[in-house]
This record gives structure tokens, sequence and C-alpha cells, in this order.
């Protein structure tokens, strides 16, 4: 590529490339630097952007000076940036991008992810302005300007992509025009997606990690093939049917009984002040109900691990005993009251643990070194904690529609079981 720009140069008796030909030499040249490790980098950065900005708005920090300039630096500038780099690298290295268009993508990424940055700390500061009864000043009042300016840098980022997605035209206007107005319409939706409650933000962040780390040939190692004398390779372990068909019954059981208790916690839960004393309030009500309801989860999650522990093994195992000792805490967190101040700790932990339980089977399946599968891990903890807020707070409410659906599906599968005839132990090798 570098010879034939250099040979087009010397047939114009140029010793010097044009701009554009040295656009695609720096162009190329990046491209040839970054691989998906660059990627995976830009993941983990977004990733870790999206939780320290989490924490500082859902703990007391965000009240400290500078904190709330920090979390929109964060949230709006720093991780949007580094998820939208990773996104650009994978798209360049799977052939969705060349290396002009995915360097100019980058570039644009960043004046439409400061902008962004600046029309939310100008509404805020604007609102804040407004609620204290005083004048906007200039960056209180230019929110629309800001507004404007990251949807027209936004629209220049996607074009690119959004012309990689779009079939081959032949007329030159339309070839133009079309990629242009389905970036500025797709500018606000990806905004919109990014920003509303970053949990979106963490799950896409993420997700590029996951891809980019799978897709690294330097980390990855060969899977181990498991040998069965009678079935042959990579084949799934067949137990028993007589102990399957006991297996399945006793995650029966332990979903039947989540499922009844967990249904008279959310009763308890939403008509506690009116049917029981015990209850001062609907308040009061409410927490004796979720802080009840995620000590009934326990039997679904124990069913579930059960479940996964008879098919992939131990790590399910652990992720059941950590989960378990996050319902311990949400239920202590619930039972303490709304009005105590170490409720919102204990969910917070609780929360962790969660995010803990879910990111650990994730641990065998990724590649490379223990050390380096446990460095993604704790990152993948992270973001499942996340989410493991909204889990926690609501397991009440979610463990009897889970209970329900095990609970048909175990009985479903134990009946199947017994019509089949009985089949011979198959150990693996």
């Amino acid at each position: 590529m570098l010879d034939t720009l250099e040979q087009h140069a010397s047939e114009r008796g140029s010793a010097r490339p044009s701009i554009s030909e040295a656009w695609s030499i720096r162009a190329h040249g990046l491209s040839t630097r970054a691989t998906r490790r660059w990627a995976a980098i830009s993941a983990g950065a977004a990733l870790f952007a999206y939780l320290i900005a989490g924490w500082l708005l859902l703990s007391n920090a965000i009240v400290l000076t500078g904190a709330e300039s920090t979390y929109y630096a964060l949230a709006f500038f720093a991780a949007p940036l580094a998820l939208a780099l990773s996104a650009v690298v994978l798209l360049h290295r799977s052939g969705q991008l060349s290396a002009p268009a995915a360097l100019l993508t980058a570039v644009s990424a960043i004046p439409a992810c400061a902008f962004t940055a600046f029309s939310a700390a100008s509404f805020s500061v604007g609102f804040d302005e407004a609620d204290a009864g005083l004048g906007s000043g200039w960056f209180g009042s230019s929110t629309l300007i800001f507004l404007g300016l990251a949807w027209i840098a936004g629209t220049f980022a996607l074009v690119a992509p959004a012309s990689s997605v779009l079939p081959k035209i032949r007329i030159a206007a339309i070839r133009v025009l079309l990629p242009s107005l389905l970036a500025a319409i797709a500018v606000p939706v990806v905004g919109i997606l990014i920003h509303a409650g970053q949990i979106i933000g963490v799950m896409s962040a993420t997700t590029l990690l996951v891809m980019a780390l799978r897709g690294d040939p330097s980390v990855r190692t060969a899977s181990k093939r498991q040998y069965s004398p009678i079935l042959g390779k990579d084949q799934a372990t067949i137990l028993n049917p007589r102990l399957t068909r006991r297996g399945y019954l006793t995650i029966s059981v332990w979903a039947g009984v989540s499922l009844i208790l967990g249904a008279g916690c959310v009763v308890f839960a939403l008509t506690g002040s009116l049917i029981s004393p015990v209850a001062r309030d609907s308040t009061h009500a409410m927490n004796l109900g979720l802080a009840a309801g995620a000590l009934a989860a326990i039997p679904i999650v124990i069913a579930y691990g059960l479940t996964l522990f008879q098919r992939y093994g131990a790590p399910f195992l652990a992720a059941t005993l950590t989960c378990c000792g996050s319902l311990v805490l949400e239920s202590a967190a619930q039972a303490l009251g709304a009005d105590h101040l170490m409720q919102w700790p204990l969910t917070l932990a609780s929360a962790l643990l969660l995010g803990t339980a879910l990111a650990l089977p994730s641990g065998r399946l990724l590649p490379g070194r223990g050390s380096f599968r446990f460095g993604v891990t704790v990152a993948l903890a992270l973001a499942a904690s996340a989410i493991g807020i909204f889990i926690v707070t609501m397991a009440a409410f979610i463990a009897p529609l889970g209970a329900a659906a095990l609970f048909i599906w175990s009985l479903d599968k134990r009946s199947k079981l017994m019509q089949q005839p009985n089949l011979p132990m198959v150990y693996p090798s």
C-alpha cells in the first residue's frame, strides 16, 4: 500500500504525497497497530469509567467538591469515547470499516463525546441556577448549542458505520446523502441508549470486552476435549436416569417451596399494612415483605445452582453460595427499614456479591492465563453489580416467577426421563 502511494507521488513529479494520500498512510499505519488488544483495553477503560461514575452517583460522594464534574467527565466523555474506540477497532478488524473510515470515525467521536459532556453539565448548571432563582449564565444557557454541536459531530462519526451497513448505491448523490441521513437519525438514539441510566453502557462495554478477548489469538488457549468410549469425543456425560429423576424431583421441591414462600411474601409486601398488625404502615410492610422475600428466594437459587452444577461443574456451586450470601445481606438491609443509615450500604454490598456470583462462571470461559482471567472476572463482577442493585432490591418479586418456570421445567424433564429406557453410565476421561 505504501509503495503504491509513493509510486503515485513519483508519477506526479512530487516527492511528497498529497493530503489524501498522507491521510491514508497514517490511517493504515495506525490500523496495523490497532489490534484486538487495543479494543479490549478501551472496553475495559469504558467499563471502569462507567462503574466509577455509577458509584459516585449512587453514593454520598457526589456531594463532595469536584465529584459532580468528575461524574460528567467520566459518564459522558471518557466512558462513551473509550466505548466508541473499542467498537471502531472491532469493526475495522472484522472488515466492516476500512482504515481511513475507522480513523475518521475515531477522530469524530472525540468532539461528539466532548460536546455531549458539555451539554449535560450545562443542563445541570442551568437547572441549579433556575432552582436558586439566579440569572442564567452563558454556560447554563448554552445547552441546546452544545447539543447541536454534539449532533453534528456524532453524525460525522456515524457516517462511515452507516455506509458499511447499506447496500452499494450507484448514484453518487444518494450514496452520500443516505448514510448521512441514517447517521443523523441514529445519533440521538445511540446517545439516549448509552446515557440512559448507564446500564446499557455498562452492558455494551462488557460485551465488547468479551468479544475482543475471545477473538484475540494472542490470549486464546486450546480447548480441552473430553472422550467417552461409548459416545466419542466432545459429548456430554450421561448420568444414571434414576439418579437424574431424583435430581429433578429435588429441584422441583426446592422450586415449589420458593414459589409458595415467595408468593406469600409478595402478598404481605403489598397488603401487609391492611391484614397484619405487625406492619406499622405500608412502607414498613414493604420492607418486611422484601426482607422475607429475599430469604424465600434462596431455595430457588439453590435449585438453579443444582441444575447448573450438575451440568457445568464447580464454578456454579461457588456462584450459588455467593448469591445466597447476597440475598442474606439484602434481607438484613430491608429488615433495618428505609430510614436506617445502614440499609443502602448493605444493599450495595449485596449487589457487589450478586455481581460476583454472576461473573464467577465466566472465568473458565475466558482465554488466557489464570491471573488474566481473574482480572477480567473482577471487571465483569463490578459490571454485573451495577445491574445487581436492581435485581437484589426486587428479588422478592422476581423469585416467584423464576420458581414457577423452574418448577414446570423440572417436572417436564422428569416425566420425559421416566419414559426413557435405562442407559449405561458414561464417565468422562
